[in-house]
């Protein structure tokens, strides 16, 4: 055997013992790089959920700190207490949270990929950024919103608002066709729900009103009772009645006049009388809140509006119904098509 193959197989020999040494007794640098090579989803989970990291699409991270400010962003935008909310809701508004998180992300990512199709102007976005600062009085109260919504300042902002722009514009493309309204639909749907888009009845009534807070019930009833009296002998007009003794400070100026009412927008008591009194006949009405002598003036019965005074407001609401589905139903898709890239890490979200 030659010198040099010698040193090869003892360099070689030396090189082995080290690798068997490394794996099995010093549990080296080597088993450890081949331990993250080759990790254990379990491993990954762990090593995810050490970090903060609540789920991950793409392998792009959310992190729980993500969720806990999406939570926290939408109740101060419903003006809602987290400190009243039970733990089963705030679980549940935690789930929600990270499911538009989720969408969000997937999303984010077929917008990058479709740019061209999601064009935003600057303008666009200043025109946003500008509706968004006018909702507060001073840059301080600004600011708080901003930090309390984990945005560190007006520049992230910027960049959040034109994102979310770009996003809303992408999806729209994508369902623009879904969203179509054409004149025969408009026209199929006023024909097919004719009665829901009839104007109920309307009465225009006036009162003089005295509240039975302020005086004995049966002392507002006896002196109502007198001055119904005197109207039916023409002794007094109820224009002037109203302006006298009416404590409804609203109307009794205008005579006591209430305007036009439909059934369903009042108080039960008081409808239940204005909706069966026949018209012209003032009448002395009892309700929760005192004693009227009520009169209807004036009846409108149910009507249809004709079609094209009704169209543009039928197809608007057609398009508003569509496009809600038609959202939910892309974004849908969407998450089933990458059900595979998406892994959610279920104890971090307790």
């Amino acid at each position: 055997m030659s010198q040099s193959f010698v040193i090869r197989m003892t360099l070689w020999s030396v090189l082995v013992l080290y690798m068997i040494c490394d794996f099995f007794v010093f549990k080296g640098p080597l088993q450890q790089e081949l331990k993250v090579m080759f990790r254990s989803p379990a491993d990954e989970a762990a090593r995810a959920m050490s970090q903060g990291i609540c789920a991950k699409v793409w392998n792009g991270p959310i992190y729980r700190s993500q969720v806990d400010r999406r939570v926290q962003e939408k109740l101060w935008r419903t003006g809602r207490d987290p400190e009243k909310l039970s733990e089963q809701e705030m679980k549940l508004q935690r789930w929600a949270a990270l499911d538009e998180l989720i969408d969000e992300a997937i999303l984010r990512i077929k917008v990058r990929v479709n740019m061209e199709d999601a064009p935003v102007s600057e303008a666009e976005i200043d025109a946003e950024v500008a509706q968004f600062e006018k909702r507060f009085a001073t840059a301080e109260e600004l600011d708080k919103a901003l930090a309390a919504q984990g945005i560190e300042d007006r520049k992230e902002l910027r960049y959040r608002i034109a994102a979310r722009i770009q996003q809303e514009k992408y999806v729209q493309f994508k369902i623009r066709d879904a969203i179509a309204v054409s004149d025969e639909d408009v026209k199929k749907w006023y024909d097919d729900h004719k009665e829901e888009l009839k104007m109920p009845e309307r009465r225009r009534a006036r009162h003089i009103f005295l509240a039975t807070l302020d005086h004995p019930s049966d002392e507002a009833k006896a002196t109502l009772e007198g001055h119904l009296e005197r109207l039916k002998k023409g002794e007094t007009d109820f224009a002037k009645l109203a302006a006298e003794v009416s404590e409804d400070e609203s109307n009794k100026g205008k005579g006591g006049d209430l305007g036009w009412m439909r059934k369903a927008r009042l108080p039960g008591d008081f409808a239940a009388a204005l909706f069966t009194l026949p018209v012209k006949t003032p009448t002395l009405v009892r309700t929760k809140l005192g004693w009227h002598i009520l009169e209807v003036t004036e009846v409108k019965a149910p009507e249809l509006l004709p079609f094209e005074t009704m169209k543009e407001e039928v197809k608007t609401a057609l398009i508003d119904s569509r496009r809600e589905a038609a959202v939910k139903q892309y974004r849908h898709q969407l998450r089933l098509i990458n059900k595979d890239k998406i892994e959610i890490f279920e104890p971090m979200m307790e």
